[in-house]
């Protein structure tokens, strides 16, 4: 089992070095390219919805930690102390309508929904805690 952690500053000059991080500790566990991927993808939503939403009007200290834990699964989970917010309860973008008439927002979580297998939240001791699964195959 691999675990890595890392702190990201709230800041979206942050992403490149978290992608490069992830990408980085995926290929030193062997993880294929294709979940490698997957999840590089649904890190850098994930955490980009923390930096654009959970501090807004919260004072500082703002805090995102993101962790991979490579074992029976491929899991990252995010940890931010921002507003409470269970991105699996929200709905499903009607993707049927143009988009000029949809709701905006949504499409980030229905993204990660896609590339992964399993999506889990809890909150815990004031922090969201959003996991990321993508089953060995």
């Amino acid at each position: 089992m691999a675990l890595h952690e890392l702190f990201v500053e709230p800041q979206v000059s942050e992403i490149a070095r978290l992608i490069n991080w992830v990408d980085a500790a995926c290929r030193a566990d062997g993880v294929p390219d294709d979940t490698r991927v997957k999840l590089m993808l649904a890190v850098e939503e994930a955490v980009m919805n923390v930096m654009v939403h959970a501090f807004a009007g919260l004072p500082p200290p703002h805090t995102i930690k993101v962790r991979l834990d490579i074992a029976e699964a491929f899991a990252a989970e995010v940890i931010d102390n921002g507003h409470p917010f269970d991105p699996t309860s929200a709905p499903t973008p009607d993707l049927s309508l143009p988009p000029d008439q949809r709701r905006p927002g949504g499409l980030g979580i229905h993204l990660m929904r896609g590339m992964m297998d399993h999506i889990r939240y809890r909150r815990s001791d004031g922090h969201n805690i959003l996991r990321l699964e993508k089953t060995r195959t």
